[in-house]
């Protein structure tokens, strides 16, 4: 099994946690007592913001630094210091003394903890959303999104979409087996300067020991065009055409690599490739001594505006489990499967159903006939699988992102 023991233990409360733990506690008590002063018949933002004489986005911000429980949602509706000083000043007008004292003193408090840990109002606002107990989606894709501009400038190339689509469907010649289509894409990819070397696809197999299992056997799912294309497992009806030239190779440790040709920079160069194979007799249905959890993935290498991974599951292969998503960091391994790798992102698994009914999606039109293609080559039937979708704007990189779970005992399947 993967050993999920953290190489260190993590702090359970940190100076950080603890220290705004405090001030957000001054913070809500002395914003509660301005509030039920000037407006005691009242919690509505708008009355607050009459009579308090400000913006109602302001009140609003107060009443929730006032009423919440969780002090890093407290800091985060923290108003702009020229917004406090204003409102501060004011409130000697509108309360007692005292009361404008207690929320001056809070503020002052709440700056001294955010000045003591962070240098700067970009690490402030890390920390702040790196901590918070409930990760919002759209503040993680936009610290992604700086990430994902400035490794398209430093590696000379980036993609709109990042495709995968694995089928996993029980083996028609192995009992207790099961076969795996990939399906990857590189849709919209760019080069930004000259001379780069790009590998758009990497695949690799391997147990729970990371230890690579060898001599599988690769199926292309278009022979003809792989044939015609060095092994290539190219899709030519989904990638650009004419498709755009690769090569493949296999590394001594037996990951194989399929790789661009380079072409011109900027929106002239623009390429878009799909590859599908089938491996055959990938692993056993059910648990072995080497190998009790199961994992799912794509590797992400490229900088990409979106991730689309789609996992079409045969019913009841697995037997009844659980599914999760984990988004493994590759820097200290690039095959990583340990809890203390994984790096906590705003995203999810969602499960959409048997069948093609909503395979379709915004990211790229014409998925769902590319999806209905590949059923129809390998002759199976959609409706008897389940798809489960993970989408993650500007997938941090480099990483494995993973739909894992424990696979079964045999005579429990």
């Amino acid at each position: 099994m993967h050993d999920t023991q953290p190489v260190q233990q993590a702090i359970a409360n940190t100076a950080f946690e603890s220290d705004l733990a405090q001030v957000a506690a001054s913070l809500s008590r002395a914003f509660a007592r301005v509030i039920e002063h000037v407006s005691p018949d009242s919690r509505a933002v708008t009355s607050l913001a009459e009579r308090l004489g400000v913006h109602r986005k302001l009140a609003w911000q107060l009443s929730k630094i006032a009423y919440t429980t969780d002090p890093f949602e407290a800091a985060r509706h923290m108003p702009t210091p020229r917004a406090l000083e204003s409102l501060l000043a004011d409130l000697h007008t509108r309360v007692p003394a005292g009361m404008a004292s207690a929320a001056s003193e809070a503020v002052a408090r709440f700056e001294a903890v955010l000045t003591t840990h962070a240098d700067t109002r970009v690490e402030r606002e890390m920390l702040l959303d790196s901590f918070a107990p409930a990760r919002d989606p759209e503040t993680d894709a936009r610290w992604r999104q700086q990430a994902f501009v400035g490794n398209s400038y430093t590696w000379g190339a980036h993609c709109r979409l990042l495709l995968a689509l694995c089928i996993l469907t029980p083996s028609d010649d192995r009992d207790l087996y099961f076969h795996a289509v990939q399906v990857r894409g590189l849709i919209g990819f760019r080069q930004t300067r000259r001379a780069v070397r790009w590998l758009v696809n990497q695949a690799v197999v391997a147990d729970d020991a990371s230890r690579i299992t060898r001599d599988l056997e690769r199926t292309p799912l278009d022979p003809e065009a792989a044939d015609a294309n060095q092994g290539v497992p190219l899709l030519p009806e989904f990638c650009s055409d004419p498709p755009p030239p690769l090569i493949r190779s296999t590394a001594p440790d037996g990951m194989v690599h399929d790789e661009f040709v380079e072409a011109e920079p900027g929106r002239k160069g623009e390429r878009s490739l799909v590859t599908a194979e089938i491996v055959r007799n990938l692993a056993p249905t059910h648990a072995t001594p080497n190998d009790r959890v199961a994992h799912f993935g794509t590797a992400v290498r490229t900088p990409a505006e979106v991730l689309h991974f789609d996992l079409f599951v045969h019913a009841g292969l697995f037997g009844d489990v659980r599914r999760e998503l984990r988004v493994f960091s590759d820097v200290a391994n690039p095959m990583a499967f340990a809890d203390h790798d994984a790096i906590d992102i705003a995203a999810e698994i969602e499960r959409l159903g048997t069948g093609l009914t909503y395979a379709h999606t915004p990211d790229l039109p014409a998925y769902d006939q590319l999806a209905e293609s590949v059923f129809t080559r390998l002759n199976r039937d959609p409706g008897e699988y389940e798809l489960y979708r993970v989408r993650v704007p500007y997938p941090p990189m480099p990483t494995t992102v993973m739909v894992r779970h424990e696979l079964l005992d045999p005579e429990d399947l």
